[in-house]
């Protein structure tokens, strides 16, 4: 028996047998009438200690099954049958611990998902344009093609690469952005200063594409922030609605105030957003109805990883009669 092999046990039972017998003796020598009464006295009290003992050995080893048995996989157990007591201590804890360990361990399985679809979705992005660029090589290599034709093709070239550069270099910050790796340098600036950095890498595709950009109400509002990091995420809402605006369209930032918040907004005159879209328009390598062959669906969601961690949030809707509106909101007094 299990019970009788535990060293502890033995000297319960070896000390019980000893304190019964010593009693005994003595029971014999000063008041021989109590002697029986004494041992039998000593052989009760040391049947109970043991019964107790082995009941609690038996809920302590069932315990020890059930932690193994969950070490192993299984998520259905239970620890409330111990009752009271020191085991009833034991039990919570490792009750709390078993919730702990399955929430860990659900949340390593997500993140584990999330890695395994990133890196399809980062592998398929690249797959592209490489494979474009495979083929652009291949035309060049041909005898017989004309300078200019050399030209386009080295011009396509040339798009590519800064597409895919484009794209490392956000995923890049994007990760630096989940591993919380980034210091933010938090100062009051111009709201007026923000909009010109978000929006200064877009003039000649302004000019290219005949869109009129009209900008209103930021004079004089101070925002309290990472200028550099949020002019970042406000030049990814200003190019998706440059991108989403026909030729000859128009693209509207303004911001506003009060006690609660400060709140830019950026308008486009494009087709809008498919309503089905807008719910997953800030997810990673999302592209909805109305993305261009270009888009990569990562550029709404750096904005928005950007944005939340300088204590904002960003919204996006439709407007009539046609367009996108993307709002962004920062809290006052949060630093």
């Amino acid at each position: 028996m299990d019970f009788l092999r535990n060293k502890e046990v033995r000297l319960q039972i070896m000390l019980c047998i000893g304190v019964t017998v010593i009693g005994s003796v003595l029971s014999y020598f000063f008041c021989m009438k109590f002697y029986w009464v004494t041992f039998l006295t000593g052989c009760a009290i040391t049947a109970i200690s043991l019964i107790f003992t082995y009941r609690r050995y038996m809920k302590i080893s069932s315990l020890s099954q059930d932690i193994d048995r969950l070490l192993h996989g299984e998520e259905s157990i239970r620890f409330d049958d111990y009752g009271e007591g020191e085991l009833a201590v034991l039990e919570n804890e490792i009750s709390k611990m078993t919730l702990r360990l399955l929430a860990q361990s659900g949340q390593l399985q997500k993140d584990k998902k999330y890695l395994a679809d990133s890196l399809a979705d980062i592998s398929h992005q690249l797959k592209t344009p490489l494979t474009s660029l495979e083929i652009l090589n291949a035309a060049l290599s041909q005898e017989g093609i004309d300078f200019e034709q050399q030209s386009s093709l080295l011009h396509e070239q040339l798009l590519l690469l800064s597409r895919m550069e484009w794209l490392i270099d956000v995923l890049l910050k994007l990760s630096r952005l989940d591993a919380g790796t980034i210091k933010f340098e938090n100062k009051s600036f111009p709201v007026e200063k923000l909009v010109q950095q978000a929006t200064a890498p877009f003039d000649i595709m302004l000019d290219i594409k005949n869109i009129k950009m009209d900008i209103s109400d930021i004079e004089e509002i101070q925002l309290y922030g990472d200028i550099k990091w949020l002019a970042e995420a406000l030049s990814n809402v200003v190019k998706n609605c440059i991108e989403s605006t026909p030729d000859g369209g128009q693209v509207k930032i303004s911001a506003e105030e009060n006690a609660m918040y400060v709140k830019l907004c950026v308008i486009d005159s494009g087709t809008g957003i498919a309503e089905e879209d807008i719910p997953h328009l800030f997810e990673r390598f999302y592209r909805g109805k109305n993305s261009g062959k270009n888009g990569a669906g990562i550029g709404l969601a750096l904005a928005k990883a950007i944005i939340t961690q300088q204590n904002g949030r960003i919204i996006a809707e439709n407007i009539m009669p046609c367009g996108a509106k993307f709002t962004i909101f920062f809290d006052r007094g949060v630093a």
